[in-house]
């Protein structure tokens, strides 16, 4: 259910950990920067050659400065550009977000993370990422979703992010830069990664989305404890959502 990604000033990521970002979330990616005091957005691509030119000219001949990289699955709103992360809150912050936000309502248009921005995050007081309870308020309402903020200045909140990994200095908010995954149609909310084969792809051809019509060994559509939607095969077998589960899995 997306991938988002930060990487700090000077890092560096390989272009094949970027393929299978995209391969497992191929919805639309989309990146932003901050240099020189401006923030700049990039997003709307659907295909990786579209976004790896992109990434290259703006970002790896730039000099690599801070960027957050974002590669989407579609779980509400339609799979244009508009809905593709990064969005700007003002013009010195943007966003990007990896879960889903139960506290906005659903729209067949906008994605859950579009109307958040524009029902709370817009209405917030420049700075709000260095006000600590303002943080705090976020976190509390977005349960086990991930959220990267970064400003004009290359400053940067990651909420929830013990949620994701640091690996050689860049944080992921779940695991599938590694490998390519299987796709399985999903009866909740669209698709679910195929888990329990977390084997490498490489060299497989990818699976159409729409010609598996069943996940084996599901029991749990929602977290037994929370009540969030389970996303993935692992989370419905186990019932617990990444944020719940006790032994450390995070989606």
């Amino acid at each position: 259910m997306c991938i988002a990604i930060l990487k700090p000033d000077g890092e560096n990521i390989k272009k094949d950990r970027l393929d299978n970002c995209f391969f497992n979330n191929d919805d639309g990616a989309g990146f932003m920067y901050a240099k020189d005091g401006i923030l700049h957005f990039f997003k709307g691509f659907f295909k990786f050659k579209d976004f790896w030119n992109s990434y290259v000219k703006n970002v790896v001949k730039n000099g690599n400065p801070m960027t957050a990289i974002h590669f989407r699955i579609k779980t509400h709103g339609k799979t244009n550009v508009n809905n593709c992360h990064p969005f700007k809150v003002n013009e010195k912050l943007g966003f990007i977000h990896n879960g889903i936000i139960n506290m906005v309502k659903q729209d067949d248009k906008r994605s859950d993370t579009a109307m958040f921005n524009e029902l709370i995050l817009k209405k917030l007081p420049e700075g709000f990422i260095r006000n600590m309870a303002i943080v705090n308020l976020i976190e509390e309402s977005i349960g086990s979703s991930k959220l990267v903020f970064l400003d004009n200045k290359g400053q940067f909140l990651i909420s929830n992010e013990t949620l994701g990994q640091w690996e050689n200095n860049v944080w992921y908010s779940n695991t599938t830069y590694k490998y390519r995954y299987t796709y399985y149609k999903q009866p909740v909310y669209g698709y679910a990664y195929g888990t329990d084969s977390y084997l490498k792809q490489k060299g497989k051809k990818k699976k159409k989305k729409d010609k598996i019509s069943l996940i084996p060994g599901v029991s749990h559509t929602t977290c037994t404890m929370c009540k969030a939607p389970l996303l993935t095969v692992f989370e419905q077998k186990v019932g617990f959502c990444g944020g719940c589960d006790n032994r450390g899995y995070s989606s």
